[in-house]
């Protein structure tokens, strides 16, 4: 693995699929598309596919939840680094043909996600230097008991550097950062943040979020879908305005109106 991996998709592993497009479909302005094997849904985004959302198999002993890929050039080295810095395993090498290979993981503090060698189509293609577009996944964060311990393993088992800042009214926040991949500005890349886990909230894992042209009004429209607010809308300094919220399966997401770019 290198320092240059990135979440790239996210499913959602829900019990009740049809009542999950309904949610997120009204919530985003998603639609689906039925995949050519099985049952998996994938998420469009006006022309763009984002993501998916799957039945939930109730032998993983997991609770509804969003799953984030992460792009590795090698699945097999990604999990032996993974398990040599202290993670876990949970669903061993999985290939999907016409597609790619995938495992199911946990970093040390328990957050889940999954290193992804994906082969399919547009695989290779330049990855982009623009900012997400609206009502596509935009920043992925891990609330972990431990922010020091997950930071040192992500750094160990992917190469991604580490930058703490302090945050006004929220302390230390962590990025990791994609060392040697540039924006337009020529900074690094970050592949997320890294924060400590609000005492109210049970276990570590990775929460996605998702672009929108106004949190407010995403919140209340939320809300009214049957959402369970978290964390309401509050300002970021030169990041923008965001809310954390729950669906109606308690799966936590978050939304993000970015801030106007600086002139």
């Amino acid at each position: 693995m290198g320092a240059k991996s990135r979440f790239m998709w996210h499913d959602l592993m829900a019990a009740d699929v049809e009542g999950a497009k309904k949610f997120y479909g009204e919530l985003f302005g998603w639609h689906f598309k039925r995949g050519d094997a099985g049952e998996y849904e994938h998420i469009m985004a006006g022309e763009q596919g984002i993501g998916g959302i799957m039945q939930l198999d109730k032998k993983m002993g997991a609770p509804p939840h969003w799953l984030g890929y992460v792009t590795v050039d090698d699945v097999d080295a990604s999990v032996a680094a993974i398990k040599q810095h202290g993670g876990k395993v949970h669903v061993p090498k999985i290939e999907i043909p016409e597609v790619g290979q995938f495992a199911i993981t946990a970093d040390p503090t328990g957050g889940v996600f999954s290193p992804m060698h994906y082969t399919g189509k547009d695989a290779g293609k330049p990855e982009a230097n623009t900012p997400p577009g609206p009502w596509t996944f935009c920043w992925d964060e891990l609330w972990t008991s431990d922010p020091d311990a997950a930071a040192k393993f992500y750094a160990s088992a992917f190469g991604w550097g580490v930058e703490h800042m302090e945050m006004p009214g929220f302390g230390r926040y962590t990025l990791l950062k994609r060392t040697g991949v540039k924006d337009a500005k020529g900074m690094d890349k970050s592949a997320g943040g890294v924060m400590k886990l609000p005492p109210n909230v049970p276990h570590s894992f990775w929460l996605a979020y998702v672009a929108v042209p106004n949190a407010d009004a995403t919140v209340e429209k939320a809300k009214k879908l049957g959402a369970t607010l978290m964390a309401p809308p509050m300002d970021i300094p030169n990041v923008g305005r965001f809310a954390v919220a729950t669906d109606r399966e308690h799966v936590p997401f978050a939304v993000l109106a970015p801030a106007a770019p600086a002139k």
